[in-house]
């Protein structure tokens, strides 16, 4: 679970979101990462490094220039995790949702400690 969490908080920026799925076609130096995002050395080399630790690219220096690319591997922990967690909400809507206990004891919400109110707060949809 730990490694979704990871993957989906890399993914949740939406520059390191552009910058994964440029780089799902082609390696890109930081220079022309920078270029693609429009945004500071520093904030684009932290955006690198949250994809790198979340195990999505990875990077090769030849010479003093460091080239970032995503790996089939990368690809497949991706669909993997995300697989995964996806079947498992799927596997867990065949079923009948349980009924909050709530709906059987409406001083349930004053046991646990809350104002009532706030059991009775939120929104119709």
């Amino acid at each position: 679970m730990e490694k979704l969490v990871n993957i989906l908080k890399a993914l949740a920026d939406a520059h390191r979101l552009r910058l994964f799925l440029e780089l799902t076609k082609r390696e890109m130096g930081v220079c022309e990462a920078i270029s693609l995002l429009g945004l500071s050395q520093p904030a684009v080399s932290h955006h690198l490094k949250v994809l790198k630790q979340a195990g999505l690219i990875k990077n090769e220096k030849q010479g003093k220039i460091i080239f970032y690319y995503a790996t089939p591997e990368a690809v497949q922990l991706l669909e993997k995790e995300l697989g995964g967690f996806l079947g498992k909400i799927r596997k867990l809507l065949e079923t009948p949702v349980k009924p909050s206990p709530l709906r059987e004891q409406p001083d349930l919400c004053e046991f646990l400690g809350f104002k009532k109110e706030v059991c009775e707060e939120g929104e119709e949809l």
